[in-house]
């Protein structure tokens, strides 16, 4: 196989953390925050810039399809990292079906046949579980080309949008913007993602050198894209209807809707693939070291983890199935899924926190880690009730082993 170099690790990484949020995120701050939109832009994208700088420094520390959770466990305790790889598989398992369903519900209504978005996402999750089976270099290179197709369309239709638009200029920032907070939490959705890198880090091409470029080229284009993007949306007259499609007319025509659409499902299936990949590859080494059950990491080690991928692509069938039937809310599996991925995010920096020791470093982590925390407190109380029936599962099944080896202790 192939490994992974600095473009189509690169195009890994730039698809996911565009994700759908570059659809929806600046209609929903602008429609919020009027014009001072961009300043809140600017603040996150400047953390987003200090978050990859912590998780990049990170994935070159480790060589393990674990990831970072390979990092909690050296540097925090064995418990610690079955936590954090637990959490980051409650994060996929409860978001698959979101991002399954906002595809379907995004691809263009002329191209549905009259089939239901539940439907369409049933042949997005068929899609995707193929794409993951067929291995990482056909995932790279087709994340690449999406990627890159979409964050050259956006970034050209924004740009002919502000060309377009005479007297624009920037408003004066203003800290007592009504709803500043909220939509500061907001948009800290727009860069999560760079956390899974690390579990890639075997299959990259000369890493000390490969990663921290794709980083860079990554988080270059995502920043650029995510503010032209903005600010081509602050030039429409703020409705509760404004849409990045808009800004797509002036480039596209009458077919920028439809477009657009397509685009949206482009980035829901890059960010399926990439954080799903990143859960089935630690599921299968977990697997082979005897922390799950040992079918799940049947196969060579250097072929794509089938068990894992089919496991995985089954569950999200049936939530899909309970979603269809009503039986499980929508807004339910997003709440969660965030909680576990706030859990798994947070027991990185607290690693980090042991590893890098300088002190800006630790200025970095500790506007992080509070940030995390203030998202944290944003959760669902039948989230949380998961959430600690997981931590505790975690650290029963922990104890209970270690006293089967005869050694109840733990660091």
């Amino acid at each position: 196989m192939k490994r992974l170099n600095t473009f189509t690790l690169g195009g890994l990484i730039v698809g996911p953390i565009l994700g759908s949020g570059i659809i929806f995120l600046p209609p929903l701050a602008y429609e919020r925050i009027g014009t001072q939109a961009i300043w809140a832009w600017l603040a996150i994208l400047a953390v987003g810039g200090a978050f990859a700088a912590v998780f990049i420094r990170m994935t070159l520390l480790t060589h393990s399809d674990s990831g970072v959770a390979s990092l909690v466990a050296r540097e925090r305790g064995p418990v610690w990292g079955e936590l954090a790889s637990n959490d980051l598989t409650g994060a996929v398992v409860f978001g698959a079906v979101p991002v399954l369903l906002t595809a379907g519900r995004l691809w263009p209504e002329s191209w549905s046949l009259g089939w239901p978005p539940v439907v369409w996402a049933g042949i997005f999750l068929v899609l995707a579980v193929g794409l993951l089976l067929a291995g990482l270099t056909t995932v790279s290179r087709i994340s690449l080309v999406l990627s890159s197709t979409i964050a050259i369309l956006l970034l050209a239709g924004s740009l002919v949008t502000l060309t377009r638009t005479s007297g624009f200029s920037l408003p004066r920032p203003d800290l007592a913007t009504p709803d500043l907070g909220s939509t500061l939490l907001l948009l800290f959705w727009a860069i999560v993602g760079w956390e899974v890198v690390a579990n890639y880090s075997k299959e990259v091409d000369n890493p000390e050198k490969t990663v921290p470029r794709a980083g860079v080229v990554g988080l270059a284009v995502v920043s650029l894209v995510f503010l032209c993007v903005a600010l081509a949306v602050q030039t429409l007259p703020r409705t509760p209807s404004v849409t990045v499609a808009a800004t797509m007319i002036p480039l596209l025509g009458p077919v920028a809707a439809d477009l657009t659409g397509v685009l949206a499902v482009g980035l829901c299936l890059t960010t399926l693939l990439m954080f799903t990949g990143a859960v089935t590859r630690m599921t299968a080494q977990r697997a082979r070291e005897g922390r799950l059950p040992r079918w799940l990491g049947a196969g060579e080690p250097t072929r794509p983890p089938a068990a894992a991928i089919l496991t995985l692509g089954a569950t999200s069938a049936v939530i899909l199935v309970f979603v269809a039937l009503g039986w499980v809310d929508l807004a339910f599996l997003v709440a969660t899924a965030n909680l576990f991925f706030l859990g798994n995010a947070l027991m990185g920096l607290v690693a980090a926190w042991t590893i890098l020791r300088t002190v800006w470093w630790r200025i970095v982590l500790a506007v992080l880690i509070a940030l995390f925390l203030a998202l944290v407190l944003q959760g669902n109380p039948v989230g949380w009730v998961l959430v600690v029936l997981v931590t505790g599962g975690t650290i029963a099944a922990h104890v209970l082993g270690r006293r089967r080896q005869g050694d109840p202790g733990d660091r």
